[in-house]
């Protein structure tokens, strides 16, 4: 019996062998990223943004200082002393070249304070450096103002996360038209005054008057207050929809709610409620089958099963647990008494805190928070 598949061989009687995947173009992935577009933004160059304003480099002080120069050296000619060899920053790597600017602000006769001169080196920073992906960045962090100084909080605080720092440097967006901003240095302070009325200039095309003013307590804090006077460019469509015309009504009972409580506590299994109290109203299914034995005879106060690691320095209460809505959570469950080899202890959970002005609680939903392959392993 002769072969089935003679009659499909090729005219040269030969069968030709079929490529494996060694013989093939191999995958390589410095190729796959040459791929990626220059003008890219990437977590370094919003990292580069953020920096702008809690920690210029010496650099961006500079060029910032020298344009400073050229713009106000006829009303105040004392700052042409500030003028230095720019090769001289380079030489020490430590050298912290804005405090010796403020030192030599001090000394100048002008009609103006150092303070006063201060703010307007922190506008010429953000003059002379945000531009390119740097503004990018910036922009990237709300279409308004409100939304910009939000996502200011948010954003910082998970940079210092992925880099593990532990400072008290940091962000709050506490309200409509406030920031507080905690820093050990009082000159970054005003630099930041006049870094946030250049953004607000050259981003949103707005200059909002903002005013300073120091929090009394153990860290030094600042508080921004904006006073935002300007309306929303209301865009109306040519052809008016009646539709768009009626006001759509939010209803405040819970009953009208499509989705049930126990469904919502399967749907999202890492989520709880807290009352005014700090004391656990609902809990996900995550967290229920962890903690429901011990919750009869423990309490319900959420500090019993919770840690709360992010953001540092939070007071737990309930106002200010609202003020922090802005920031990412990062909790770590605790065991619960009696139980110090409790399986799950330290268990790091990442979300977000939502306040519910109808119930007057506060809602956070999050996720199990894995750290590599490592946070898969026991």
């Amino acid at each position: 019996m002769t072969c089935p598949f003679t009659r499909h061989a090729p005219p040269t009687g030969s069968f030709q062998r079929q490529p494996s995947i060694a013989d093939a173009h191999s995958w390589n992935l410095d190729e796959e990223l040459s791929e990626i577009p220059d003008d890219a933004l990437t977590l370094s160059q919003l990292n580069a943004a953020i920096q702008l304003l809690t920690a210029p480099s010496n650099e961006d002080v500079y060029e910032a200082l020298m344009s400073l120069i050229d713009k106000y050296s006829n009303r105040w000619p004392g700052l042409a002393k500030l003028k230095t060899d720019r090769n001289s920053l380079s030489i020490y790597p430590h050298y912290d070249y804005l405090a010796d600017v403020q030192d030599n602000l001090n000394q100048i006769d002008a009609d103006a304070s150092a303070y006063d001169i201060l703010v307007l080196l922190g506008e010429e920073i953000i003059h002379t450096s945000c531009v390119g992906l740097i503004e990018r960045a910036f922009k990237c962090l709300g279409s308004n103002l409100q939304e910009f100084l939000g996502s200011l909080d948010g954003v910082y605080d998970v940079l210092k996360l992925q880099e593990e720092d532990i400072t008290d440097t940091g962000f709050v967006c506490a309200g409509e038209g406030e920031l507080i901003f905690t820093s050990e240095r009082p000159v970054l302070a005003w630099l930041l005054l006049g870094c946030l009325r250049a953004l607000s200039r050259q981003l949103f095309g707005h200059e909002p008057q903002i005013e300073m003013e120091p929090i009394d307590g153990d860290v030094p804090r600042y508080r921004y207050l904006f006073k935002i006077d300007y309306l929303e460019e209301q865009v109306s469509p040519l052809v008016p929809d009646s539709k768009s015309m009626l006001r759509e009504s939010v209803s405040s009972d819970v009953h009208d709610l499509k989705m049930d409580n126990d469904f919502f506590c399967k749907a999202f299994p890492w989520h709880f409620i807290m009352d005014e109290n700090l004391n656990l109203v609902q809990v996900g299914q995550g967290f229920s089958r962890l903690f429901k034995n011990y919750m009869a005879t423990s309490g319900l106060s959420a500090c019993t099963y919770f840690r709360f690691k992010r953001p540092r320095g939070l007071s737990l209460k309930f106002r200010e647990i609202v003020r922090r809505t802005n920031t990412p959570f990062m909790i770590a469950l605790r065991a619960p008494p009696g139980r110090p080899d409790f399986f799950a202890k330290g268990l790091e959970i990442k979300g977000q805190m939502v306040f519910c002005p109808e119930s007057n609680s506060l809602l956070f939903m999050g996720s199990p928070f894995l750290d590599g392959l490592e946070g898969l392993t026991c």
